[in-house]
Order: C-alpha cells, then structure tokens, then sequence
C-alpha cells in the first residue's frame, strides 16, 4: 500500500482550528511525525511545560500557592506539588529537558571561518597542504568543478578545529549552565550535516586519507529530516524575538512587506534579496560586537490569518 502525504495544515483548518490551536497542532504533529519523538514522550513533554508555566506564575506571584492556584485553575495542593518538584530541578543543578535538539545552528557560519581561515592566494594550488606529486594533484584537480569558492582543501582535523572553534564562540553567549562541551560525536554529527547539506565535498586521496573541498558559501539542509531540524531552531528563534517585540525592546525590529511578483521574475528577485542581505551584514558585521543580532526571515506566499 502506498502511502499518502496529508497536509496536517490544511486538515486543520477545514476542521476550523483557530490560529493558536493551529500553532499547537503543527508544532505536535511535527514532533510526532516528522521528528520522531514518541506518542507518549510528546505528552510528557507538554505535561512539563504545562507545569513550567505554573511554576513561572508562582514565581511571579511572590510564591502565592492559592493565586497561582486560582489563576490557573489547578488546586493549591497540586501547585505545591509542581512547585516541589521545579524547586527540587533547581536544587540539583539539573537541566529542564524535554525532548531535545540535536542540530547545531552556528554551521550557517561555516564557509565564511573557512574563507577567512584558509583563503587562496592568486593561482596556487587548492591542494596545497597535501603532499602530493604534481601529476596526483592535476589528477585531483581536474575532478573538482572550477567555479567554487576560493579556499583551499583541508585535512578533516583542520575541519574540525574551524567545526570547535565555531562551537566555542556559540557557546560564549550563552549562560554557563546551558553551555556544551564540544565532543568527538558533535564534530562527526556537524561533518555529517556539512557533508549531507553539499556545503562540504570530501574527495578520497587514499584509503586513510581525505581532502575537504568547500563546495558553496551557504549552509542549506538538502534532506527533509535536516530541515525539519532547523525549522524547529528558526522557528523557537522568532518566538523569543517576537516575545521581545511584544515587551517593546528596543533592540528588536519587526518587519512584513506583502508584495506581487510575476513568475519569470522570482528567482531572479529571490537572489537579488539574498545578495542584499549578504552586503548589509557584510558592512554592519564586527568581530569586536560583544552582542551578535540575528535577520531572519522567510519568503512565502502570503496568507491574511483574518480570512481564513
């Protein structure tokens, strides 16, 4: 039997899902199917976060258990015992974890420390750090396609030290008790997704040994799974920037242009755009920030959630 692809966004509206039973029905039905998280770990999931926003209000209440209680309609016991249970997390130092990520987002990164890194200098050879004789390295040459970013190839241990370094300058923004340690796993599972996403090209020289080619400047998932990972990361991005909005941060600028484009024009239209972005971020960027800011955005077709 074949299987068919249901558009769970479509099926829930016709059902007449409101927008803020739609944002849950996709974000579960994403984790289900799409993730992979089990039935049963999904629900204890929302049963946490569900207690995690009653614990918040106890908080915010001057740990009122009968307010919390009221405003949430959960009796005063219950919310002793959720907030028992919180008190103890934060006691043990534990983390509040879930169902977890597993995709790095810092790899979008990746191709400019490698240009920076390993730049070429005029015409020399982009095999340059191998030891190879000068018919092995034409041989090699002429299997690599012409019009790729100029950086030289690399050796895997050199991969990973760019892969480390980019981790560690991640991790500096974040606060101590959510920081990684970066780990032999991390760096094969972030070689894998550059390798997957046609960022990266390894070329086989011999049997123990592999050249790294840097195929493209961008980062762009190719497989469903990969993108349905970053999708989750964008996605709880924009949440927390909205959130900052919604509290007027001045740091925080929202922006929405609806537009027409003909359909001979939109690729080219779309990589106008792109260039755009490059140059503005380009010119505003400085290693000596002590804050990094995120653009992100997405062009779709546009959908008026008030008609619907």
């Amino acid at each position: 039997m074949v299987g068919v692809r249901i558009n769970h966004h479509q099926l829930a509206r016709a059902m007449k899902a409101s927008d803020i039973d739609l944002l849950l029905i996709l974000l579960v039905v994403n984790l289900i199917k799409n993730l992979g998280h089990r039935y049963g770990s999904v629900i204890d999931a929302v049963s946490v976060a569900a207690k995690f926003a009653v614990y918040l209000t106890y908080l915010e209440e001057g740990k009122n258990l009968r307010r919390t209680g009221f405003l949430h309609h959960v009796e005063p016991r219950r919310v002793k015992e959720i907030v028992g249970e919180f008190e103890d997390l934060v006691q043990r130092g534990e983390p509040l974890h879930l169902l977890g990520s597993i995709e790095p987002s810092y790899l979008i990164g990746f191709s400019y420390i490698w240009l920076e890194k390993f730049p070429m200098q005029g015409d020399e050879s982009r095999l340059k750090l191998f030891n190879l004789t000068a018919s092995e390295r034409l041989i090699v040459e002429a299997s690599i396609a012409a019009n790729l970013p100029k950086c030289l190839a690399i050796r895997e241990d050199q991969m990973y030290s760019l892969i480390e370094e980019l981790h560690g300058k991640s991790q500096d923004s974040l606060p101590l008790e959510k920081r990684t340690v970066f780990s032999d796993a991390l760096a094969e599972h972030a070689k894998f997704r550059l390798l997957e996403s046609g960022t990266v090209q390894e070329i086989k020289l011999n049997p123990k040994l592999s050249a790294y080619i840097l195929a493209k400047t961008d980062y762009s998932p190719r497989d469903r799974q990969a993108r349905i990972h970053t999708m989750i990361q964008d996605l709880t991005r924009y949440f927390e920037g909205m959130y900052a909005w919604v509290d007027e941060d001045p740091e925080v600028m929202r922006g929405i242009e609806t537009l027409g484009v003909l359909p001979e024009q939109k690729d080219a239209a779309f990589q106008e755009l792109d260039q755009l972005v490059r140059d503005w971020a380009d010119k505003y960027h400085s290693e000596a920030a002590t804050q990094q800011i995120a653009l992100q955005f997405l062009i779709s077709r546009h959908v008026d959630v008030l008609k619907i």
